[in-house]
């Protein structure tokens, strides 16, 4: 790995802080290191120091777009999520060890985009525990950062790191080494490391229905639409009928892709490929990435399109109606992400920021677990469809006329058996009906259960800053941005929150912030405008109005949690930024 001084990484957690709100404490300095590995002979650069020089200049800034992927693809850690981890464990992995020996062949896994190592080691270990020998098992593990690939292989963590494993799993699989701990070899025999591509058109390394299993957490927010449907053409083809696909807890398919069916496995939500599936032709192949400037704006906000597309999206569809499965319909309200169109913009100042009011209902569908309709009173009955594990299909219903208000429960009545995105909307509802005391106690609730809801997480952020309670939502974005270091929705949020609270400097920070990880969202422009508006900078607020509607020829994505009011359409954010600048027009400065 490449060798650089304390005082360079310092300097470049410094910058990272700064310009992106990144902060990167002692232990993230090996991650630095693997991405300075990689971007570094991109540029031919081989002293560390010009290469700091070279993300602090003028020119520089594309450079360090580029380089903030790889500095937080290295996050991970050791049985992370622990519902997919406890199904692996209980369910899954036994299963598809026993149907292997059944059939004389081995268990075949892919990890796609293991970075460092934690997943593959961690499934690694699992296996060795259910008693399958190394040579019973093909766990292929990948990663783009051949920097990364190169570590994970090396097997080593410090004690921080190996603090998830336990005492006892490091006691048997691990031995102390200096600063941490090195996996056994015994352990290393699972696993073959190799770098891969994901966005390539062809995996010419996998066969077709060849796997049992793949997982593939947290690495297609990063990945554009069409990338993301190309790439799951080619996740199917690469499964057996009935093989499993995991994908991260805020990554979804739903609106993206079709083929697959989703199942629930002992409480974590995965997608299997069916076992009758009829054939289809693929979709034409994604265009690469090459096929824009590396580095530049409009490829990074593509690499980012996605972070947080799948939690929004199906928690968009949820939130439109939380009944339609167990009882009568009810009218709801859209996605919260929308502020005051135009004709609601006409009677306040342009500087103001929109008031909360409940919107009216829209209708929708969500997807019902299904339920024996003889016994509509019963819990969903469970069945064995994928070998022996207990597994409930969730499918879309049909959608239907909404007529009946659905009764509201008590604030103490959260269903768990629910998706965790439909246990959301229903407090979004509440949000909607002024019940800001039952919301923030449903989504309370909810991350008890699901701690790793980012989606319900920026929720209650929200729901703090409309309460008034902002250091409770300063504190709550704070914990999503450790979460995810590169949470946009984060950034939006808190300088909202902080506008509502005048605290107009970090409003701005936050937003620029926010910008800075992803130029191209309207939404942050027009919002930056509001900041700049009440300073008085109104040359500024021109500016960042004209960048609201320039940015709207590139595809505005859904952003990931609730606040009422939030324009959401790029018509919307059109006309309020065009009515605004054309009342700044008249404004002097």
């Amino acid at each position: 790995m490449l060798n650089v001084g304390n005082k360079v990484l310092q300097q470049l957690a410094a910058l990272l802080l700064e310009r992106a709100g990144l902060k990167i404490t002692l232990d993230g300095y090996h991650s630095l290191r693997l991405a300075l590995s990689t971007r570094m002979p991109v540029l031919g650069l081989s002293d560390p120091e010009k290469y700091l020089q070279k993300l602090m200049s003028v020119s520089g800034e594309e450079e360090l777009r580029a380089l903030l992927p790889l500095v937080t693809v290295g996050h991970t850690e050791f049985f992370r999520d622990a519902k997919q981890f406890r199904a692996l464990e209980q369910s899954v992995l036994p299963e598809l060890l026993a149907r292997a020996r059944r059939e004389m062949r081995k268990v075949t896994i892919w990890s796609a985009g293991c970075a460092t190592g934690e997943e593959p080691y961690s499934l690694a270990l699992v296996m060795a525990e259910l008693g399958a020998l190394a040579v019973e098992v093909d766990l292929w593990a990948t990663d783009l950062n051949l920097a990364a690939v190169e570590a994970a292989r090396q097997g080593r963590f410090t004690t921080r790191r190996a603090m998830a494993i336990g005492p006892e799993r490091l006691k048997r699989f691990f031995r102390p080494v200096e600063d941490g701990y090195e996996a056994s070899p015994i352990l290393r025999e699972y696993i073959r490391f190799d770098g891969q591509n994901l966005a390539v058109p062809v995996f010419d390394k996998v066969a077709p229905a060849s796997l049992d299993l793949i997982l593939c957490r947290n690495v297609i927010i990063y990945f554009d639409l069409p990338t993301i449907r190309a790439l799951m053409d080619r996740f199917l083809a690469a499964l057996r009928p009935g093989g499993l696909l995991f994908l991260g807890y805020s990554e979804s398919l739903f609106k993206v892709y079709d083929r697959f069916e989703m199942i629930e496995v002992d409480g974590a939500f995965v997608y299997r490929r069916p076992l009758g599936e009829r054939p289809r032709p693929p979709p034409p192949l994604a265009p690469m990435a090459s096929e824009l400037r590396p580095g530049s704006p409009e490829s990074f906000a593509v690499e980012l399109r996605q972070r947080m597309q799948a939690g929004a999206e199906t928690a968009a569809r949820l939130r439109t109606d939380a009944a339609s499965a167990r009882g009568p319909d009810a009218p709801v309200r859209r996605p919260t992400l929308e502020m005051p169109a135009l004709g609601a913009l006409a009677g306040r100042r342009t500087g103001e920021f929109p008031s909360v009011r409940p919107e009216p209902a829209r209708t929708g569908e969500f997807p019902a677990i299904k339920v024996d309709p003889t016994r509509p009173g019963e819990p969903p009955r469970r069945t064995a469809t994928t070998g022996s594990f207990a597994a409930v299909r969730v499918d879309p219903p049909a959608s239907r006329p909404l007529t009946e208000a659905v009764p509201v429960r008590p604030s103490g009545s959260w269903p768990q058996l629910l998706p965790p995105a439909e246990r959301l909307n229903m407090a979004v509802r509440k949000m909607a009906q002024g019940d800001f005391p039952g919301a923030i106690d449903g989504v309370k609730r909810l991350l008890v259960d699901e701690p790793s809801d980012l989606d319900a997480l920026l929720t209650l952020g929200n729901l703090y800053s409309l309460t008034g309670r902002i250091d409770e939502a300063r504190e709550t974005f704070g914990q999503a941005l450790q979460r995810e270091p590169l949470c946009v929705e984060a950034r939006v949020f808190g300088g909202v929150a902080a506008m509502q609270a005048g605290s107009l400097t970090e409003a701005r920070s936050e937003l620029a912030k926010a910008l800075f990880l992803e130029p191209t969202l309207a939404i942050g422009h027009y919002l930056l405008a509001q900041v700049q508006e009440r300073t008085q900078d109104f040359e500024a607020a021109r500016r960042s109005y004209r960048n609201a509607v320039a940015q709207l020829k590139y595809p505005q994505r859904p952003l990931a949690g609730h606040y009422p009011e939030m324009l959401d359409s790029a018509e919307a954010i059109s006309r309020a930024a065009r009515y605004a600048l054309a009342a700044l027009e008249e404004q002097p400065g």
